[in-house]
């Protein structure tokens, strides 16, 4: 049979399946690939492996990683094996639970991993003996434990929450088994800690040893790609108008400043030899986030003056400095940047009760531009010094960094308390089935529920991964059955072990490295890990393994079904509830109730901007909450922070103003964060232009304090008419643009 035939027979093939396949549902496996098959792609006799096809587009490192993987598998079995630990199956479990593609986060898992179980396994330590003769306040004891470490590690959005995670479900593999028999709880805890540090320490040592991946050298990647990609967008953003390419920029550089951060938060326990330390992340932080709204901000005012008219030649001057500045030009052909802040100085207008809309507004584009130098000049350090961290750190940096606290991040209350609640609810139904029924290994199914339920709290909707980890239990079963009773019978000493788990642990590994099946390597990994439960001595039997593995699917099957009564929301809900927030601190903002400094503000935004980002709907044209709209709350906090530290220094009556604007405001943003439509009205917009006349009229305001009005305006009305400048008598002298906006 030439090709010729072989082609035409896979056509026929492909026609019948479409044909069959098309009445699936779209979002099913099966529909997907009809969904491929319609599209009537030609065959590529070239193709090549499944593994090539795989890694396309990830390189070799899937590959080392799996092989890394398998290593530290392999060679904590050995070590487990000669020390006769109970559970070997618990330190391979423990390897692809802590593997990490870069080995500086794995080293930081690693080192909570162990903290962590230490901590589960002294609570169940303290807990049961304390409870023993009452095996259901011991089992209510120990849900509520899981769902407290639960609670907690979902406040917690560093790495250390993974510590809070294992410190419960640990707890829970230690702890219900040992409900009924509390005699065995402590060598159940120092057998657990035993096997989990053995395989933690395997894949710490084997993943730094054996091609490991920096952190730092994913950090640099990544800056280098986020300083290019904000040079281009700040650079386009004084010549252009907004464009749906330079909206899509902007997402991009959100993205990759809040993966900047994730990463540096590993850099302690790297294996670079020389990396920054945390507080100059830290700093380089608070100053690459102030980017995303300083830029958007120029943006919006230049097209807003452009549209008022042609720009005036000290301003069109200073806008081609800064724009050349940005790198469009030789670094030869470039001005001081104390040069460029001075321009920007001489562009900026005079500004009195008679200043006109065009003038006010130029006031904070050149009030903006000057900030925007300032941060940009400060990343270029810090990227400078990023390059060759084993330099010291220059006295800019060195002060930026000192006394600089963690990052604001945003942290949802309400959701942690109802995945806590959902976790304990699961683990109480499947409890009340164990007692009831008195199921022998019903305290595996508790143990796997708080697994299911914890380990993937932190998504929107875990039941997709949940589901495949049900039936990858479902599947592995049937795998473990012909390992225990076909393979294993079959093979003699360790070597041979060795190579037929290859054939399982190599793919979940390879699946593990490549983020699109990642979630599927792991689930993999930890089922057959768990449900294989290789031990020192070998006794395979039927009876047994079906009730072991019976306990770990009924215990998921629990797990998923109360996420998805209780805990499951869609990706809207969630962008809802992160507008909410802000909506809250912005009322806060304007009531006076909190303060916070514009970097705080700035960097808890960004969280949230990143946050919603992720959750954008691809599929929905134009989605309720705008990446668009969440940056100007950004910008809208900013400027609120500003008028209210600028305002205590102003004369009585312009502080008589912002406080009725600020007193319209507050109540507005409360209505949006209980979900009431609350459009802004005339007499809003009345008392901040009324703020702005008594700003301007005043000689002890500065361009600072105007700016953040008009901003204040520009951003909550921004179809509002021009504001016109009101007849006021007497007339005050004007503040001289020198006097007003300091350079320094």
């Amino acid at each position: 049979m030439g090709p010729g035939s072989a082609y035409a027979d896979v056509r026929r093939i492909r026609t019948r399946m479409r044909e069959e396949m098309k009445f699936w549902p779209s979002s099913s496996l099966v529909g997907r690939v009809a969904a491929h098959l319609a599209k009537e792609r030609p065959l590529d006799c070239r193709d090549t492996s499944w593994m090539t096809r795989l890694t396309k587009g990830n390189g070799i490192r899937p590959i080392i990683f799996s092989v890394n993987c398998y290593i530290a598998t392999i060679l904590a079995l050995f070590i487990s094996f000669s020390l006769d630990l109970k559970t070997p199956a618990w330190a391979m479990l423990t390897v692809y639970l802590t593997s990490q593609p870069l080995s500086g986060a794995l080293r930081g898992k690693a080192i909570y991993r162990v903290i962590g179980t230490f901590v589960g396994g002294a609570a169940m330590v303290a807990i049961v003996p304390n409870l023993v003769d009452a095996p259901e306040l011991t089992t209510l004891a120990i849900i509520l434990w899981v769902a407290l470490c639960a609670f907690v590690s979902l406040l917690d959005r560093t790495p250390r929450s993974y510590m809070f995670v294992l410190s419960g479900y640990t707890a829970a593999f230690i702890g219900f088994p040992s409900v009924l028999t509390p005699g065995t709880v402590f060598d159940t805890a120092v057998s657990r800690v035993e096997e989990i540090t053995l395989g933690v320490v395997c894949a710490a040592i084997v993943h730094s040893l054996i091609f490991p991946k920096s952190v730092f050298s994913a950090f640099e990647e990544k800056l280098r790609s986020a300083m290019a990609a904000a040079r281009r967008w700040l650079a386009d953003a004084l010549v252009q108008q907004a464009t749906p390419q330079a909206e899509m920029e902007r997402r991009r550089i959100a993205a990759d400043v809040s993966e900047l951060y994730v990463l540096g938060t590993s850099l302690r326990f790297d294996t670079s030899p020389h990396h920054p330390d945390v507080g100059t992340i830290r700093a380089f932080d608070r100053k690459i986030v102030a980017l995303l709204p300083l830029g958007s901000a120029v943006e919006d005012r230049l097209t807003l003056l452009r549209r008022l008219g042609p720009l005036n030649a000290k301003l069109s001057d200073a806008l081609a400095g800064v724009h050349d500045w940005f790198g469009l030009k030789t670094p030869g052909d470039l001005r001081p940047v104390a040069e460029l802040k001075e321009a920007c100085v001489a562009a900026t207008p005079a500004i009195g009760p008679q200043s006109s809309w065009a003038d006010l507004v130029t006031v904070n584009l050149t009030a903006r531009l000057i900030e925007l130098i300032d941060s940009w000049q400060a990343c270029l350090g810090f990227a400078a010094y990023f390059a060759d961290p084993a330099q010291p750190p220059s006295a800019e940096i060195r002060a930026a960094a000192a006394h600089i606290g963690p990052k604001q991040m945003h942290t949802d209350p309400g959701m942690a308390l109802l995945s806590a609640l959902a976790a304990a609810t699961a683990m109480g139904v499947c409890a009340f089935f164990w007692i009831a029924t008195e199921w022998p290994e019903g305290a595996y199914a508790v143990a796997s529920t708080a697994v299911t339920c914890t380990l993937f709290a932190s998504l929107d909707d875990a039941t997709p991964i949940q589901r495949s980890f049900v039936t990858l239990l479902a599947l592995c079963l049937l795998l473990v059955i012909v390992y225990q009773f076909f393979l294993l019978p079959a093979i003699g000493g360790f070597e041979l072990l060795c190579a037929v788990l290859a054939f399982t642990l190599i793919p979940a590994g390879l699946l593990m490295a490549i983020p699109a099946y990642a979630q599927v390597g792991l689930a993999l990994a930890i089922t057959f890990c768990l449900q294989i439960g290789l031990q020192t001595r070998y006794t395979a039997d039927l009876a047994t393994i079906l009730n072991s593995n019976s306990g770990f699917f009924v215990g998921a099957v629990v797990g998923l079904t109360v996420t998805r009564l209780m805990r499951v929301i869609g990706t809207q809900a969630s962008a809802r509830r992160l507008m909410r927030a802000t909506y809250r601190d912005l009322a806060d903002l304007a009531d006076g109730r909190a303060l916070p400094t514009r970097d705080q503000w700035a960097s808890r935004m960004l969280d949230r901007v990143g946050l919603l980002l992720y959750r954008q709907p691809r599929f929905e044209p134009h989605p309720q909450y705008e990446f668009a709209d969440a940056l100007e709350d950004l910008r809208l906090g900013v400027n609120i922070i500003e008028a209210r530290s600028i305002a205590p220094s102003m004369p009585e009556p312009a502080q008589e103003s912002l406080a009725a604007m600020f007193a319209g405001l507050a109540p507005h943003f409360r209505a949006l964060a209980r979900g009431r439509v609350a459009p802004l009205g005339d007499d809003s917009l009345h008392k901040i232009d009324v703020a702005i006349e008594e700003v301007a009229t005043c000689t002890a305001a500065t361009h600072a304090c105007v700016a953040a009005i008009v901003g204040l305006r520009r951003t909550l009305f921004p179809d509002a008419p021009p504001h016109q400048p009101v007849q006021m008598a007497p007339a005050m002298p004007q503040a001289a643009p020198s006097e007003a906006l300091s350079v320094t």
